[in-house]
């Protein structure tokens, strides 16, 4: 039952990254648009198949591990980056840059909630293996 939830978890964040990401606010840089797609290819995937096949699946349980750890490297590639970037306007642009890298570091915390905790606990379900629950 835990791993349809997640499998629909999976699906619905998947669908909210491609929105936010190719409708809300398009990128121009290609690397990005790659790396999101990925991302929301294997999270779609995963899910699909957390769905389909639920906890007596391997294939769905190794699906959802590869693509919680792609999930997790692209929240720590963007982290490092909105990171960078919060210290260049800061030490840039005088007190303009402050108060933007400032921002730059609240999108970074809203970054790591959008992106970094629904792949922590679905790879702390995925590791420890299939338990009955109660």
């Amino acid at each position: 039952m835990r791993a349809r939830g997640y499998g629909l978890c999976d699906v619905g964040f998947a669908a909210l990254y491609a929105y936010a990401g190719f409708v809300l606010a398009p990128s121009r840089s290609t690397a990005f648009v790659v790396a999101l797609s990925i991302v929301i290819t294997l999270l779609g995937a995963a899910g699909a198949a957390l769905v389909v096949q639920g906890d007596g699946g391997r294939a769905s349980r190794r699906l959802g591990i590869v693509a919680c750890g792609v999930l997790l490297a692209f929240t720590v590639v963007c982290l490092v980056l909105l990171g960078c970037s919060a210290a260049f306007l800061y030490g840039t642009y005088g007190a303009i840059g402050r108060g933007l890298g400032a921002l730059t570091l609240v999108v970074a915390a809203l970054v790591v909630e959008l992106f970094g905790l629904l792949p922590l606990f679905q790879l702390r379900f995925h590791l420890r293996g299939s338990a009955p629950t109660r």
